[in-house]
């Protein structure tokens, strides 16, 4: 009788261990909706091509592969409906290439030859990006903040007589605009103009709206290896993610969703088996970080990173069909 109760109490215990165990196993992650981003050799190589990421099933499609008006498109950030895309390019076929700010528009099966709205004029016009309500996009003109609809029409400058600004977004309530100048994050609300926490560092740079109350942005740390940070519009410390190191950069943060649960990153982490920067996102509730090649391990028989550099991820909740 006392050895049934003995193993009956064994058996208890590996039952419940083995609960404790299966309730401890890591989360996960399920992803759902779309990531463009684009890769190049370097920022002034002309020779950027545009891909996005299916995330449930990790299917990759280059964007724009047959267009014929432009090159080198980088940095796209998708409407509010995910059906329109703007980023910035060259037109091609000039002498010299010059930044113009495109839009392409989802036509069913591919995004369209895209329409050029600011040039070619000889300007550098950079770093566009929707309004939350997608009627609008801010962008930077030889330093100055410009406003315009999504169709190119009524520009308007903002900052004009003002010191450089640049990497211009719209702040959650669609109004207030976060932008950088001399390596600070500054909001434009109500025509005022309110430096935002800094601390220790360098300098500050890539603003990213997330939620009524925060944002993203790339603080240059002590160490001059980019560190991502959480702002606070009402002026609170910035607060450092987990998966910020030391010993290499990590850089532009576009939030999944509203940011609380998971965010997209670059990262220059040498463990990495590719050159340069390489996409990645973190799991904030479990403190855990995923190479993208990683997540999708089981799903793909070739890489997403590459030797060249992956940059400027930004989430939309579309999803779109290629074949």
């Amino acid at each position: 009788m006392q050895r049934r109760v003995a193993a009956g109490s064994l058996g208890l215990v590996l039952v419940l261990l083995s609960i404790w165990i299966f309730g401890q196993r890591p989360h996960t992650p399920s992803l759902d909706g779309t990531l463009i981003y684009h890769r190049y050799t370097d920022y002034q190589s002309w020779d950027a091509t545009m891909w996005m990421i299916d995330l449930p099933t990790g299917e990759l499609t280059q964007v724009g592969r047959d267009w014929s008006s432009m090159i080198s498109p980088i940095n796209a950030h998708f409407s509010a409906d995910g059906q329109m895309i703007t980023f910035m390019g060259s037109a091609s076929g000039l002498a010299e290439n010059d930044w113009d700010v495109f839009t392409s528009t989802w036509n069913g099966s591919s995004w369209a030859e895209p329409k050029n709205l600011t040039g070619p004029n000889g300007a550098r016009d950079e770093d566009p990006k929707f309004s939350p309500d997608g009627q609008t996009i801010i962008y930077k003109q030889d330093g100055v903040l410009v406003t315009m609809s999504a169709d190119g029409s009524g520009k308007r400058y903002l900052t004009r007589g003002e010191p450089e600004s640049s990497m211009p977004y719209f702040a959650a309530n669609g109004k207030d605009i976060l932008f950088e100048r001399s390596g600070d994050i500054y909001l434009l609300r109500g025509g005022m103009q309110v430096k935002m926490y800094a601390g220790d560092g360098q300098s500050s740079y890539y603003p990213i709206g997330m939620d009524s109350k925060s944002f993203l942005y790339t603080r240059v740390q002590s160490t001059k290896h980019d560190a991502i940070m959480q702002g606070f519009y009402n002026g609170s410390a910035s607060r450092s993610y987990f998966f910020n190191s030391t010993d290499w950069d990590t850089s532009d943060s576009y939030p999944y969703q509203d940011g609380s649960r998971y965010i997209f990153y670059v990262t220059g982490d040498y463990l990495i088996p590719h050159g340069g920067y390489n996409l990645a996102f973190a799991d904030l509730k479990n403190e855990k970080r995923y190479d993208i090649d990683e997540y999708y391990r089981d799903k793909r028989t070739s890489e997403i990173n590459s030797e060249y550099q992956e940059l400027g991820p930004a989430w939309s909740p579309a999803r779109f069909n290629t074949h």
